[in-house]
């Protein structure tokens, strides 16, 4: 009893600390409860944006200073979103993507974690999703130079926010509530994300908690600069990519809207509008970079663009798969279900799909390019209108327009 009351103490006077010392930190850490975990979700701590679950061996094993670090640490998550933001990604490797992206804060801030930090300058400005496709890289078939030393060991040996603790370093755990192998890997990992009980109204009370933190703060003269910055980037609206995206073809569609044939989208609720119809539209090209950043949001991707060739009808969609090269060729015409036939995982560049284009003479009404941006960009703007539809947040083409699509849409 006494342990556990030593543990429980410790926490709160580590949770006091981060109040007086760091007041949007402190904030925040107010209004989760310390939780022992009983039920195998750490053996370390962990929160799920609620609570703060601790191991007691574990609080009892760490410095003062690293106990107000490892409650920054688990602040950062749930302010940044993280434990509402995983989807169906990986837990394990969710976990490290999160930490990478907010360590370098929580150094940069002066705080103290146990071990050696996943925190590497590369990721600096990153969100959480951007970091988990880089280093889920090599995990789907390709040798990835700048995420192969990032890959977490089978064995737990990188860990949430730094080495292993003295009682959970191995990965052969049993699960009595029948968790994967991934889950064994968050549960020992400290200062891991949990995914959130209710996501919608977590996320909700969450940007509330962190716009008011965040305000106090900047009046106490007590927010750091990385936090203001990382806390600004988060709390930015969520632009409708699909929107901007149905514009962006909409606008060279020479038609107009059409009581002939309604709008296929609405009859099965018995709604009837005019359908928009075009008669002389000419093609539109689909570039589709086929690296494995891309790959979670082709369907959702692929599911839009047919809504909208549906509606403005061009003469032809050609949709062209390419990495370094052009690797496929396919056209659709009005009315042919489109299919995304992927082929080519190797290096993006962006330059040969502009010179088959240009040398098939396709001139197209405009050209869409879905890729993560990271790649060779043709010196000259193209003759025709190109978005660039992006899965990194914080990437803009040097020309045309650019769309950002969030990773986790759906």
């Amino acid at each position: 009893m006494n342990a556990t009351i030593d543990a429980k103490q410790r926490l709160s006077a580590a949770r006091a600390a981060l109040d007086l010392d760091h007041p949007f930190f402190g904030a925040l850490a107010l209004r989760m409860a310390m939780e022992e975990e009983t039920k195998g979700r750490t053996r370390t701590m962990a929160t799920d944006g609620r609570s703060v679950f601790y191991d007691r061996a574990f609080v009892q094993g760490r410095s003062d200073l690293e106990l107000i670090g490892l409650l920054a640490h688990e602040v950062m998550h749930p302010a940044m979103q993280h434990h509402t933001r995983r989807g169906d990604r990986d837990p394990g490797l969710w976990n490290d993507a999160a930490d990478y992206a907010i360590n370098p804060i929580l150094a940069d801030a002066g705080f103290t974690l146990p071990g050696e930090l996943l925190n590497d300058p590369k990721f600096r400005g990153m969100s959480a999703e951007q970091i988990y496709d880089s280093l889920n890289q090599p995990q789907r078939g390709g040798e990835d130079e700048e995420g192969q030393d990032d890959k977490p060991t089978e064995d737990g040996e990188q860990d949430g926010a730094g080495d292993p603790n003295d009682r959970g370093g191995d990965s052969d755990v049993d699960n009595e509530d029948g968790g994967s192998d991934s889950d064994n890997d968050v549960a020992n990992k400290p200062g891991a994300v949990l995914d959130a009980p209710d996501l919608a109204q977590q996320e909700a009370e969450w940007q509330v908690a962190v716009k008011q933190a965040t305000q106090a703060a900047q009046m106490m003269g007590e927010l750091p600069g990385g936090i203001a910055q990382a806390v600004e980037q988060a709390m930015k609206p969520r632009i409708d990519w699909k929107a901007l995206l149905r514009r962006f073809v909409q606008q060279f569609a020479c038609a107009d809207y059409s009581w002939r044939m309604p709008n296929r989208r609405y009859i099965a609720g018995r709604i009837y509008l005019p359908e928009l119809r075009s008669e002389s539209m000419p093609a539109i090209v689909v570039a589709v970079d086929t690296s494995a950043s891309t790959s979670s949001v082709l369907p959702v991707f692929k599911a839009e663009l047919q809504a909208i060739v549906d509606e403005c009808q061009p003469e032809a969609t050609i949709v062209i798969m390419a990495d370094a090269a052009v690797q496929r060729v396919d056209r659709f015409e009005r009315d042919d279900p489109i299919t995304f036939n992927v082929e080519g995982l190797g290096g993006t560049d962006f330059r040969p799909v502009f010179e088959h284009v240009d040398r098939e003479q396709l001139n197209p009404a405009c050209l869409i390019y879905l890729t993560d941006g990271d790649g060779c960009y043709p010196d000259e703007p193209s003759d025709y209108p190109a978005m660039w539809a992006i899965t990194s947040n914080h990437r803009q083409a040097p020309w045309g327009e650019t769309v950002n699509i969030d990773p986790t849409a759906s």
